[in-house]
């Protein structure tokens, strides 16, 4: 199933939004820990625009693809947690920051680099956001 995910600030979780069938554009799950694949970064930039002009964030960024692995308190899906530990050893811490740039980026040292897409991704609730390129 594709699906945006992004990190809901006042629950402290994900936010699972299918792109696809009936509950196309809803909310269907808060999870700690999600595993996608074949993943594009999105970022509106008009919403951007009036995160910077406003100081108040809004959901203007997600990490749209195909949901592999999902879980949350009230919520599982395709338990398929067998590449968690090779993303996590092969891939590249993640951030985004919308003071910063209009991308997602990877982390190296000091160093930001925009990311568009990733193979893999893993975003979990500990602090965990990581990719495979």
């Amino acid at each position: 199933m594709k699906c945006d995910v992004y990190f809901n600030l006042h629950k402290k979780l994900y936010s699972i939004r299918p792109c696809e069938g009936p509950q196309k554009g809803k909310v269907i799950a808060h999870c700690d820990s999600v595993i996608l694949d074949s993943v594009v970064f999105r970022v509106s930039e008009a919403s951007r625009q009036r995160v910077l002009k406003t100081k108040q964030k809004n959901v203007h960024a997600t990490a749209r693809g195909i949901l592999r692995h999902a879980l949350g308190k009230d919520f599982t899906f395709a338990i398929d947690e067998s590449d968690s530990s090779h993303i996590k050893n092969n891939g590249k811490r993640l951030t985004y920051c919308p003071y910063r740039s209009g991308s997602f980026q990877t982390i190296e040292s000091d160093t930001y680099q925009d990311i568009k897409t990733a193979k893999s991704v893993l975003l979990d609730t500990s602090g965990n956001k990581i990719a495979v390129e």
